[in-house]
């Protein structure tokens, strides 16, 4: 029996790429654009528990929407999400679900350290919490960032990030 749940071990491996493109449960981000295959036509769509399976991490840091003690952020950086899907553009796009929508180039949101929150102390962001994913960044540990431009990238109730 074992040996049978084993030999299953690399059809499990090359059926890794398609948790992104059929979430299991509620969608919460679905990327599209200039990406890899096997994304390109699609885009790549992601349940909760997709999403934090490409490396949930913890971000303690104040907001300027939560007070200013440091919160408990969990989620995962944008920068692991862009290497999932191999992104190929300069340029993201993020949309909420209220149709507000930044641009902004990659390369600075990554260098900046974006980071897209899913739970908040151990729950999952609800709709009227900024959920289910808010893109935040570390302004406790990087006080530069705490400007103008880099609070309108905080864009909460993310749905659609597009790479073009």
């Amino acid at each position: 029996m074992l040996r049978r749940h084993l030999a299953l071990l690399p059809l499990i491996a090359l059926a890794a790429p398609a948790l992104a493109q059929a979430p299991g449960g509620r969608e919460v981000l679905r990327v599209t654009g200039r990406l890899a295959e096997p994304y390109r036509a699609g885009g790549a769509r992601f349940d909760l528990a997709a999403l934090e399976a490409l490396g949930r991490r913890e971000l303690r840091t104040r907001t300027a929407w939560t007070g200013p003690q440091p919160q408990r952020f969990a989620g995962v950086p944008l920068a692991r999400v862009m290497e999932a899907v191999g992104a190929e553009g300069p340029q993201l796009r993020g949309v909420a679900l209220n149709d507000y929508a930044i641009r902004a180039p990659l390369a600075e949101l990554l260098r900046d350290g974006a980071f897209l929150a899913t739970r908040q102390d151990d729950e999952p962001l609800r709709i009227r919490d900024r959920g289910p994913v808010w893109m935040i960044f570390p302004w406790s540990q990087r006080p530069e960032l705490d400007v103008a431009t880099i609070r309108e990238r905080a864009i909460w109730q993310l749905r659609r990030l597009e790479v073009g």
